[in-house]
């Protein structure tokens, strides 16, 4: 090298990928550029996320368990009191022929004696079903869609109950007709407490009657047992072991948000970075006093809101001061700070309560970690055992909804740490949190702790942030920990580190403008909105939540109609009514995590029924016929309606909903990638150890915008019509050498060149950014070693996965013909399958993923030329290949894997070869990634590694003989082991 090097490593981090590329600006080289692939968190068929289908599963898993646990206890209790015979299974209290609904019987054992087998049955079944348990939503308005839907439901009932006269919840259930709730559906959800009444009166009737077998002493043991919970307290107590530690002290942990010191030294923080701007330009701050006036107004026992003309009418500021950052129109609406936590303290808790907090902020702090530590109500008491609280105020904490949003999570900073920071911020001279810093000398305790904790390598990310819990975020940051680990320890720590972060570049004054402007008419319209929704529901303005607004906004745009449909809307039923209509995703979330309000429609609870996990345009072209709305005049009314935005549009007729363009769609991969941009920058700044040359801050964040126009100004868009192509593994390398070379000023110019506005900035967009490349022949070195890019591959070796399809169907012998596949009937439908497993009792459940393929290999077969053996194992076959039981099955073409024979002996003298999805395999000099076995015709299936190196060259299975030469390639994550084949390929072209 003619210079000392200079590097610079560009990194393109996502949810299912990492681009990386660094490269020496000072000798004008590209050193490394390469993909580094993993799979995406999410389902292959469904493309659902892995995490949505394992915690539902669990969910389920965990729940029934627990029913039948309960119901096996609830069986004994009633052999005690000899209700049912002591031999007798569950199956005894099923429903026969001639007997009456269980929610008769319930409704009939409150007039007359029940039959022992009656009064069993009753309890029985309300053992299985034990209703609602409140779990910390409150009202529900800080609950999730789920849970507030089941509030809502709940107090529908409750105020129905209570108008119906009906004795219990089962007569009222009786009355309505049903007692279940359909897919998706909550009307008939029922409380806990109201089936304990139903309990209680049901055997005070049956002693009423004579029923001697309906003791006090039995009806203590039912309830106890029906109302039975886990206890969370180890549960949280695990969760509060993974709080990370304090930034300033090690030995301390983290403060949660809802803690009144995090909540107060918030406000000081942000009423101190108020900067007001005079007419000629000098700018002044609030004083010490003033910020505590205002903090007072904000922490009282009945706190005021904080805005910006409130400031200005304070200080008698004059018309042409203003606040740096907010607009003059926006001062009336804007708080500069708002304590969540303490205003809905203040409207739940006690006067005297709320004062004793304030007085003692240890106190309060107790209270609220407590509140945030607790996941159940159980657990809320033990915490608040020996608080020194009242009755009163124990109940009206116990009230507080501890599972929202307001009461979850860890700040950075210990209780300790946020002590002398208060008690700093209340000096003359301290405004910000950087002169606190400096006043307490936890500045330097801090920049020391940083320093003292960097590494030449990376550590792992639990070890940075043992809080992070989202596998889609941990495991993204471990592949890209091995990443940049890799190329550290071939050239040392580089002297910047680039990653792209998904935000909006500098606006024009144009575009600024149009954006307050539409910002403005919203709030004008959500104010008079409000106002009629108060109205109607006969509430305060202030209890109309977000979902009321957007429904009315929606409502508003479709012209008062659903919009898929076209049937009108009622406004008051639609207020009054949660269930009445519903905020459905027009594409759906499952598919494309796509939850921006272009993606939303208000429809008809029906409607949003039958539509289900389908676009308009699957929905009305499948169920033709069956009730869905004609798909060409749903199409005019969406043409016609000139509300809709573009996007919106788009989605509402969107005819094509297929794998690639969910990939598009899925806004999940640009959420995370924005989080994790901005958590590896975190990450990168404050572990790793940078050479003492280069700048100050080493990890640039470059915003994704800018590294688009310069990737097309440079012609580094290889798709159609000079677009990015995405079906090409190899453009993440290409994004990261751009990231690479994005520098600062370049990102300056970018910037600039946006400023002129949208389509001036494509006019000019080649002439501005012209030369803005680390080096004349940059774009041309990027296009020569993408040829030499092989994108590589985490391959999961794990052996866990679903075992089977979920449909279960009668197996009915296998065909008499020479293929000897199963007869499997299902759904009313009859299928031919090679692959299934055969149970005891006539049933049969299609085998589903596959864990690996292993090839065995008898040299003397086929007189002596060798013979090849497919066995695939499935997740089925793992706990029979775990106790020994399982026998090698040589698969052959068209034969039901059952009916197959097992590999020979001969075979097996010899190790097998083991293939999991994904690997690279060589054979007779070709590599190919391994995809998948097709067993009906036992041909192995390959995709390319690299367009120069095509799959196709491999042999088919068949000819496969002990002359083939084959090989598993063990990937890098760099590449660097595709390096002299690729050459060898190229060098041959």
């Amino acid at each position: 090298m003619l210079n000392e090097p200079y590097y610079i490593l560009g990194l393109d981090p996502g949810i299912a990928s990492c681009g990386f590329a660094l490269i020496d600006t000072a000798n004008h080289k590209i050193l490394e550029m390469g993909s580094h692939l993993f799979d995406a968190p999410q389902e292959d068929k469904t493309k659902v996320s892995l995490a949505v289908g394992r915690r539902s599963a669990r969910s389920a898993r965990r729940n029934n368990a627990r029913t039948k646990n309960r119901q096996k206890h609830c069986l004994k209790l009633l052999k005690a009191q000899d209700l049912v015979p002591e031999e007798a299974e569950k199956e005894w209290l099923q429903s026969k022929k001639g007997d009456s609904p269980i929610i008769e019987v319930r409704v009939a054992g409150l007039d007359r004696v029940l039959t022992d087998r009656e009064f069993a049955q009753v309890l029985y079944s309300l053992s299985g079903r034990r209703g609602y348990f409140p779990n910390g939503e409150g009202d529900g308005k800080d609950a999730d869609d789920d849970s507030g839907k089941v509030l809502s439901a709940l107090a529908q009932n409750d105020k129905e109950l209570k108008e119906s006269g009906c004795r219990t919840i089962g007569e009222f259930l009786l009355q309505k007709g049903r007692s279940r709730n359909k897919a998706g559906a909550y009307e008939y959800c029922v409380r806990n407490t109201q089936l304990i009444d139903e309990v209680h009166k049901i055997f005070a009737a049956q002693r009423s009657e004579g029923n001697l077998k309906a003791s006090k002493e039995f009806e203590n043991a039912y309830i106890e047992n029906i109302t039975w919970r886990a206890v969370s307290v180890d549960y949280d107590d695990l969760v509060y072991s993974r709080v990370g530690a304090c930034s300033y002290f090690k030995e301390e942990k983290r403060a949660a948000r809802a803690d009144l010191s995090f909540e107060l030294c918030r406000a000081y923080e942000k009423l101190g970075h108020i900067v007001m701007v005079d007419s000629e330009g000098n700018e002044s701050s609030l004083t010490s006093d003033q910020v505590s006036g205002y903090v007072l107004k904000l922490f009282s026992t009945k706190p005021k809101s904080v805005k910006y003309s409130a400031i200005r009418k304070d200080l008698d500021l004059s018309a042409t001061t203003f606040f740096k950052g907010i607009e003059k129109d926006q001062e009336n609406k804007t708080n500069v700070v708002e304590a969540k936590v303490w205003s809905l303290l203040a409207k739940r808790l006690p006067e005297e309560l709320l004062q004793r907090m304030l007085d003692d902020r240890d106190f309060a702090d107790d209270v609220l970690e407590a509140v945030t530590f607790a996941s159940s109500k159980e657990s809320l008491e033990n915490q608040l055992a020996d608080m020194r609280l009242s009755e009163e105020e124990l109940e009206a904490v116990l009230g507080l909804p501890y599972a929202s949003k307001l009461f979850k999570g860890y700040g950075t900073r210990s209780r300790k740490a946020l002590g002398i920071l208060l008690d700093a911020f209340v000096e003359a001279d301290v405004h910000t949190l950087i002169d606190a810093e400096r006043e307490t000398g936890l500045l330097d305790l801090r920049l020391d702790k940083e320093r003292n904790e960097r590494t030449v390598l990376l550590p792992p990310y639990e070890a940075y942030d043992p809080t992070c819990s989202n596998p889609v975020v941990l495991r993204a940051m471990g592949r890209m920990r091995r990443v940049v680990n890799s190329i550290i320890k071939i050239y040392g720590a580089p002297h910047e580190i680039h990653i792209e972060v998904g935000r909006e570049l500098k606006q024009s004054k144009h575009e600024k403008d149009l954006v307050s402007k539409r910002n403005r008419q919203n709030q004008q319209n959500n104010k008079i909105w409000a106002k009629t929704i108060a109205d109607i529901r006969g509430c305060e303005v202030e209890d109309v939540t977000g979902k009321d607004l957007l429904k009315y906004a929606l409502r508003e745009q479709q012209n008062q109609r659903d919009a898929y449909t076209g049937d009108p809307i009622n406004l008051e039923r639609m207020i009054l009514e949660d269930h009445y209509c519903e905020i459905d995703h027009i594409l759906p979330y499952s598919r494309t995590c796509e939850d921006s309000r272009d993606n939303k429609a208000l429809v008809l609870g029906s409607t949003n029924q039958n539509k289900r996990e389908r676009t308009p345009y699957e929905w009305m072209t499948q169920d033709v016929g069956q009730g869905a709305p004609s798909w060409e005049e749903f199409k005019a009314r969406v043409l016609a309606n000139g509300n809709y935005r573009r996007r919106k549009r788009e989605h509402l007729l969107n005819t094509l909903l297929d794998s690639e363009v969910e990939g598009k769609f899925l806004a999940r991969n640009l959420n995370d990638t924005r989080y994790m941009s901005i958590a590896i920058k975190d990450y990168l700044e404050s572990t790793l150890l940078f050479p003492e040359k280069g700048p100050k801050t080493h990890v640039l964040a470059v915003a994704g915008g800018a590294t688009s126009a310069l990737r097309y100004s440079w012609g580094l868009n290889f798709g159609a019509d000079s677009t990015k192509d995405r079906t090409d593994d190899r453009h993440h390398a290409v994004d990261a050498c751009v990231i690479a070379a994005c520098s600062a000023s370049a990102v300056k110019k970018v910037a600039q060149a946006r400023s002129l506005g949208k389509e001036a900035f494509k006019r000019a967009r080649e002439s501005r950014l012209a030369d803005t490349q680390p080096w004349e022949t940059f774009a041309e070195e990027v296009i020569e070693q993408r040829e030499k890019v092989v994108p590589t591959r985490l391959v999961n070796h794990g052996v866990t996965g679903r075992a089977f399809e979920e449909t279960n169907y009668r197996f009915d012998g296998f065909t008499d013909d020479k293929k000897k596949l199963a007869l499997l009937y299902g759904n009313g439908k009859l299928v031919k399958k090679g692959n299934a497993y055969l149970g005891k009792e006539g049933n049969a459940h299609i085998v589903d993923g596959m864990a690996f393929l292993r090839l065995w290999l008898d040299p003397d077969a086929n007189k002596g030329k060798g013979k090849w053996y497919a066995d695939p194992v499935y997740y089925a076959d793992i706990p029979a290949l775990r106790n020994g039981s399982y026998i090698p099955k040589a698969i052959k073409a068209h034969v039901a894997r059952v009916n197959c024979e097992s590999v020979p002996p001969e075979a097996q003298a010899l190790p097998p070869l083991v293939l999991f999805r994904g690997d690279v395999v060589e054979v007779d000099g070709v590599r190919a990634r391994f995809m998948g076995i097709n067993i009906a015709s036992v041909s192995l299936e390959f995709e390319a590694i690299s367009p120069n190196g095509p799959a196709d060259f491999i042999p088919t299975f068949g000819k496969w003989n002990k002359g083939t030469k084959v090989r598993i390639v063990q990937e890098d994550c760099l590449g660097h082991c595709h390096k002299a084949w690729l050459q060898e390929i190229l060098s041959e072209d």
